[in-house]
């Protein structure tokens, strides 16, 4: 064979590849962490370059603040809404308005109660004392930024992910131009500014994009599924108050960890921990990214849901084990930018924080299968599960093992869970194919020739 004739090949497959919803959502989704992580170092560089180091740590409490506060009061509804509006039909305008509704306020209600405080309860000067006017600028911050974090979810529910890297892409790029601006015009808590003016600005547009362009799009398509229509008001509150709870126990163990490790290890064990952490982070959001994907096709074929996730789980295969296999490899290298006590402290908790992405696998595979069958209480249990695990191991083993008591406790988590969890995702991954439907019969591989057991129906979008 020519190598003209296997080029054109290697191009018809990831043209057909990309024709499918699933792996076309999932590759952006991917990308967009990505491009969300390259620029989010970028512009912390920057800013530690042009900043004094007291308005660098002020803004980035104020914008790890302003995001806390956003994850804490969005209830979770972006999970409910890449679970049911794949297949809300003609209630995805009503759902959407709702999502908005609900966010918005609960946000405002959150930031407004954290300003009060921090004007009332801090002297002027203290790093976390807020005037009555930034405090105002801090709460229409914060619901802008929940309203921004819930575009990025609708997209993905209705299959147009490719936006989302688009919108978060622009966004990178203004947020370091602002930066540069409001450096030279040495803006009042300008990191702030640089951070959360750009969403404010470009919520509109992309607010347009899916309420007259895409929106109306999903619901006539959506409207001919079985069972079409937005879940009743038990059913969603069932759901996410399960998935609230277990992001609430997530959250609470990821903030919290770099304080335990301060508390029993030392400050300096702390910043030992932060790249490691912060590289995991951004690995594990790899494989969310292609099991919200597979949320949104399962939802809207249950039958064939198993099928999507041997898919999917073809392809963490390929691409996220891979690439935690090279960070985990290249941990030496990648640490001797932070100098050599990183070096030496940091490599092997984040080795095993890498080798933890094996285990992983097995978990984020039953949290997608846990979703698609609305059984978000389990998730709250396990997520739970892994904060005792190794928010209570990290004490018992430091005094042996210092900082690499964190990877040692994660592993130790994520293996239990998986040990759990593996004869589950078994029994559904081998599930046999359903029969083919008359509609399917534009069949086709995807990904080559080895694939043919991932099968899907050809959809083609305007």
């Amino acid at each position: 064979m020519s190598v003209g004739a296997m080029v054109a090949g290697r191009v018809r497959s990831a043209r057909q590849e990309m024709a499918n919803p699933l792996y076309r959502n999932a590759y952006a989704l991917m990308l967009n962490t990505v491009v969300n992580s390259g620029f989010g170092l970028v512009y912390w560089i920057f800013a530690a370059r042009v900043f004094s180091t007291e308005e660098v740590g002020r803004g980035n409490a104020l914008v790890n603040l302003m995001m806390m506060i956003s994850v804490l009061t969005s209830l979770n509804f972006g999970q409910a809404i890449v679970r049911f509006l794949p297949t809300a039909g003609r209630d995805s305008s009503s759902l959407i308005r709702l999502a908005y509704g609900v966010s918005t306020a609960t946000a405002v209600l959150g930031a407004a109660g954290v300003m009060t405080y921090c004007h009332l309860a801090y002297a002027q000067g203290d790093p976390l004392y807020v005037s009555p006017g930034f405090g105002a600028w801090f709460v229409v911050s914060t619901a802008a930024w929940s309203v921004w974090s819930l575009q990025d979810q609708m997209f993905t529910g209705l299959r147009s992910a490719m936006w989302v890297v688009l919108k978060n892409g622009v966004y990178g790029l203004v947020k370091l131009g602002l930066l540069v601006v409001v450096a030279l015009l040495a803006v009042e808590d300008g990191v702030f500014t640089s951070w959360s003016a750009p969403v404010i600005a470009m919520l509109v547009p992309f607010a347009l994009l899916i309420a007259r362009r895409l929106l109306p799009r999903h619901a006539e398509e959506s409207a001919a599924l079985p069972d079409a229509g937005a879940p009743d008001r038990v059913t969603m509150g069932r759901y996410m108050a399960g998935d609230y709870l277990g992001q609430v126990f997530n959250q609470a163990m990821s903030s919290f960890l770099p304080v335990l490790v301060v508390m029993v290890i030392s400050q300096a064990a702390s910043a030992y921990l932060l790249p490691a952490q912060t590289v995991f982070l951004a690995m594990s959001m790899l494989s969310v990214a292609i099991t919200s994907a597979l949320v949104v096709e399962g939802a809207r074929d249950p039958e064939r849901a198993h099928v999507f996730a041997r898919a999917v789980l073809r392809r963490i295969c390929v691409i996220v084990l891979p690439a935690a296999a090279v960070v985990g490899l290249a941990a030496p290298l990648l640490l001797w930018f932070y100098g050599p006590q990183y070096v030496e402290n940091s490599t092997l908790v984040l080795q095993l924080l890498m080798v933890s992405m094996l285990p992983r696998v097995i978990v984020t595979l039953w949290m997608a299968k846990s979703r698609l069958a609305n059984r978000t209480g389990g998730l709250a249990v396990q997520q739970l599960v892994h904060a005792i695990i190794v928010l209570g191991g990290v004490p018992l083993l430091a005094p042996a093992l210092g900082v690499d008591a964190v990877g040692w406790a994660w592993l130790a988590g994520e293996l239990l869970l998986a040990i759990v969890f593996t004869p589950s995702v078994i029994r559904w991954l081998r599930r046999p194919a359903p029969p083919t439907r008359p509609a399917d019969d534009d069949t086709r591989p995807i990904g080559g020739p080895d694939d043919r057991t991932h099968e899907f129906p050809r959809v083609d979008h305007p």
